[in-house]
């Protein structure tokens, strides 16, 4: 021990590492919970909660080492969300995939058992080569679906030759109209259904639909199958995760919504200088009752 210090002031020092470590914004008077790690790139991501004094949740997202915006794969994935369409018996190449890495994340223990969340579980896709529409979202990015659908629904949605490699009677379900009241109006089907996912039901009002267009770098997607809100989505390019930001963005609020619970009201996208780590969240967490 150098001279001057004491035992207390050591556990004190490292009490603040471990909250530089594992980096969430301001919560050092309540707790927080964490999911397992996912290796991604050459890094891990893994879901967390946070908790107030109370035991309230205040924010519900994703912790991601730097490693894991290096060394992703570049090209379409050949293995997730494909469909034979020409129907020679076998996937020759990414024109009969979607293209995305997914990454499936458990909530934390914490989270599952506490009956107050609507979601589930989370899954990460990376978009190495982005997606349609070209000249918007084809730009490499991640996409950041929390589900309130467990994953056996979400599995259960086949791939087919329809909409974005969905089964067409699926597609039909994906596509079918959200009743107004539980979605914001200027979000809008363009019948971007894609299988073992759902239906993106998009924000009309995003920069990147501005006239001129500005360039794409976060935006935020409500999702849909069967006339229901199944996942909360925020879509964030690599190259703006690489600008180190600290900021949030408000959620456009339906004024009802199917399932009782938490429900976030802006999403935060943070780079954490002293840990070298990035939080992707859902924060200011209100209760709504089921309507």
């Amino acid at each position: 021990m150098k001279p001057g210090h004491s035992v207390l002031a050591l556990l004190l020092s490292a009490a603040a590492f471990a909250l530089y470590v594992y980096p969430v914004a301001g919560r050092a008077n309540g707790e927080i919970h964490y999911g397992e790690p996912v290796d991604v790139g050459r890094g891990t991501i893994r879901a967390y909660l946070a908790l107030d004094a109370a035991a309230k949740p205040v924010e519900l997202g994703i912790l991601m080492t730097a490693g894991a915006f290096e060394g992703l794969p570049a090209g379409h994935s050949t293995t997730g969300r494909c469909f034979d369409l020409n129907g020679n018996g076998r996937i020759d190449d990414s024109g009969e995939c979607e293209g995305d890495y997914e990454y499936a994340l458990a909530l934390p223990s914490a989270a599952a058992s506490r009956g107050d969340l609507p979601f589930q579980w989370i899954a990460v896709d990376w978009n190495g080569q982005g997606h349609a529409p070209p000249g918007i979202y084809d730009l490499p990015h991640f996409d950041f679906h929390f589900y309130i659908d467990d994953q056996s629904a979400v599995r259960a949605i086949k791939t087919g030759s329809c909409g974005i490699f969905i089964d067409c009677d699926d597609f039909k379900r994906a596509t079918r109209p959200v009743p107004a009241r539980y979605v914001d109006a200027r979000h809008v089907n363009v019948d971007a259904a894609v299988g073992a996912m759902g239906n993106h039901l998009i924000d009309s009002t995003s920069r990147e639909f501005a006239k001129p267009p500005r360039k794409f770098t976060h935006t935020w997607i409500f999702g849909a199958y069967d006339g229901r809100i199944t996942f909360y989505e925020p879509m964030i390019t690599r190259e703006f995760f690489m600008t180190r930001p600290n900021m949030c963005a408000a959620i456009k609020q339906p004024s009802a919504w199917q399932i009782g619970g938490y429900y976030p009201t802006r999403y935060c996208i943070r780079y954490h200088p002293r840990a070298d780590k990035y939080t992707v969240s859902l924060e200011g967490l209100e209760y709504r009752k089921a309507e």
